[in-house]
């Protein structure tokens, strides 16, 4: 192993970091006085120096190459000095990870700043770890615990900006100016597809359409089916100024309340908008597919569109239950195409988590009032599945030719295999609760055999704890210029094409496809830069869906700041010395019951079971155990919530 090592650093609430890449095996610790002021996130590059007194490596940051970011949200507060001679104002960050002392270059700027405020700082300078960081504030975001303080914070707290520069701002109204010209100009150059009965099918409270869908019947008893996308990259140029922006951000981020979109909302939700009966600028991915949903041919061309119908999720899954209305026929067609794709691809190893997304009513003042679980349609199948069609046939058709892979420079979709250390421990796992697994021959689980584990445990007390442990042994998906397949889903190919209009790597794969289709040749020079954009993006997505969770966490933690003492039952997520995290069965909500809350009794930890033992009662305490809880105390502003046992 090399002795200097490179990669992303994690830091705890005392200023230690930890190490880990692809090369070690386990982690390199950096105590406090070695971190040469890295920051949690950063990029930095690492010494190994030995052993610490576990025999864990230990090391010395050489090298900051990059911060992760240079802002931060807290507040100013102030505390005594370290003599206990007087009091200073300081930062106290949100995120307990910035460890570092700070001197506020500007206090003097916000003579009127409060205590009960957030601010976002900026990291000015700090390049001795003995000394303060110097750090300024750059706005006051307002009220502690204001919902749209916390809104802001969530976001600006992981380095993303909320609104458009002005000039970015102006260029996109420019578009939507010179649009009608743009479009006429550019029609001969398109398959006219107007005539369709193209419809959407969105979440209810969706702005922005990137996909809708068509189908039509052949005299041969085939079907052919449309999946029109979107196509944001027909206005918007590589390198122009909506797109350099667009590339900063990577992606849309999803709050509890609003959608941070990745483009201008007059391109995001009017002009590049799958808006119905509009002609649109689009991208479709026609498929002629027999009775049993086999491709029998299949047509990628740019195309101009006009969406006939706009349906929700619960719109369209009504007309299918009641068996009437708007294109009952084709809605019909397209259950049973789905129906057969997804057992073809669940057959071949794909994996079937069942996932949810939470939803909160709030009243007029922002409070929730009530959250629950967004109920699944069939129709959110229909157009996922067909999505994952459109994706994998697009990535296939430049990945590969006449059956051997080419080298054409593309941005794919990446899932790797899980390592073996974390398949061995959902392997253990399995085997203590007598659902002992069947490997293969290097000792890992197939991707089948784990949906043969889910499919089995539907139904039974164990079903969320199993697809709990199996999601956790997967490595992240990420965006990359290599083909190296997508194991969840199993498909050797696989891409992000369908939601250009939230997702800057869609964008960057039409610009590619459009070039092949038009026989251009892209240079494998091209690769180094498509793996920048693609890190970069991978980046990006990580940090909106933090930022996405913060915002949830904070609604989770006020809409149960007025229900202390209410009862519910959940299910125990997590297993630590200190406690267990049991999640809420209705509202998903996570929540910690200390030790000292689970009775009068001594509590050891096994960390190979991954269980809590009374030494007194024996009683155990064990992941996917199903206990009646009680909400006993709230902290709004570090969303947590604290549960007694009843």
């Amino acid at each position: 192993m090399n002795n200097i090592q490179r990669g992303q650093i994690r830091t705890n609430t005392k200023g230690v970091g930890y190490l880990r890449n692809s090369e070690i095996d386990g982690f390199i610790e950096i105590p406090n006085d070695r971190m040469n002021t890295a920051l949690d996130l950063d990029l930095v590059e690492v010494k190994i120096i030995g052993k610490n007194k576990f025999g864990d490596l230990e090391g010395e940051v050489t090298k900051v190459i990059k911060r992760d970011k240079n802002v931060w949200v807290g507040v100013i507060r102030e505390v005594a000095l370290e003599n206990h001679h007087g009091k200073e104002k300081t930062f106290i960050p949100d995120n307990k990870r910035f460890y570092p002392r700070t001197k506020i270059d500007n206090l003097k700027s916000f003579p009127r700043l409060k205590e009960n405020e957030k601010v976002l700082v900026e990291l000015v300078k700090w390049d001795n770890q003995r000394a303060p960081a110097h750090i300024k504030i750059k706005k006051v975001l307002g009220k502690v615990g204001a919902h749209e303080t916390e809104m802001k914070a969530a976001v600006y707290d992981r380095g993303l900006v909320m609104g458009f520069p002005e000039e970015v701002e102006k260029a996109a109204a420019k578009l939507k100016e010179k649009a009608p010209e743009l479009i006429a100009e550019d029609l001969p150059h398109r398959k006219d597809l107007r005539h369709l009965n193209v419809f959407t099918i969105d979440p209810a409270d969706a702005k922005d359409f990137d996909d809708a869908i068509s189908v039509e019947y052949l005299e041969n008893g085939n079907v052919r089916v449309g999946v029109h996308i979107a196509d944001p990259t027909f206005f918007v140029k590589e390198k122009s100024v909506i797109d350099k922006e667009a590339y900063e951000r990577g992606t849309s981020i999803y709050l509890v309340d609003r959608t941070i979109p990745m483009l201008p909302e007059v391109l995001s939700n009017d002009l590049c908008s799958l808006n119905p009966n509009e002609d649109k600028m689009a991208f479709s991915l026609i498929f002629e597919l027999d009775k049993e949903a086999n491709i029998i041919n299949e047509e990628f061309v740019s195309s101009i569109i006009n969406s006939k119908r706009r349906f929700n999720y619960l719109e369209a899954q009504e007309i299918i239950d009641r068996n009437e209305g708007d294109y009952l026929k084709e809605l019909k067609t397209l259950i049973d195409l789905t129906d057969k794709l997804e057992a073809k691809r669940v057959k071949n190893g794909s994996i079937q988590f069942n996932s949810f997304e939470v939803k909160f009513k709030l009243d007029e003042k922002k409070f929730p009032v009530d959250v629950y679980v967004k109920p699944h349609t069939r129709t959110m199948d229909l157009i996922e599945e067909f999505a994952l069609l459109a994706n994998k046939r697009i990535s296939h058709f430049v990945a590969e030719s006449n059956g051997e892979r080419n080298k054409n420079p593309f941005i794919f979709r990446i899932h790797d295999k899980p390592k073996q250390e974390k398949i061995t421990e959902v392997i253990n796992f399995l085997n203590k609760i007598g659902k002992s697994p069947d490997t293969n021959s290097d000792g890992m689980l197939s991707a089948r055999e784990m949906n043969n584990i889910l499919e089995r445990s539907k139904g039974t007390p164990e079903e969320g704890i199993l697809s709990l442990s199996i999601l956790r042994s997967m490595q992240k998906a990420i965006y990359g210029s290599e083909a190296r397949g997508h194991f969840g889903l199993a498909f050797d190919y696989y891409t992000h094409f369908t939601s250009p209009i939230r997702r800057y790597p869609d964008m960057i794969a039409h610009r590619l496809v459009k070039k092949y289709l038009a026989g251009e040749k892209v240079s494998e020079k091209e690769v180094a830069k498509i793996q920048k954009a693609a890190e970069h993006a991978s980046e990006m997505e990580q940090k909106a869906v933090a930022a996405e969770r913060d915002s949830i966490a904070f609604k989770m933690a006020q809409y149960y700041s007025v229900r202390i003492g209410e009862k519910f039952f959940g299910i125990i997520t997590g297993v630590m010395k200190f406690g267990i995290f049991v999640e809420n069965e209705k509202t998903k909500a996570q929540g910690m019951l200390s030790v000292r809350n689970l009775g009068n009794d001594f509590f050891v930890y096994d960390n190979d079971k991954q269980i809590l033992k009374g030494e007194k009662t024996g009683k155990v305490y064990k992941l996917g155990d199903k206990i009646e809880t009680k909400v006993i105390s709230v902290n709004v502003e570090e969303r947590k919530i604290d549960l007694g046992l009843i």
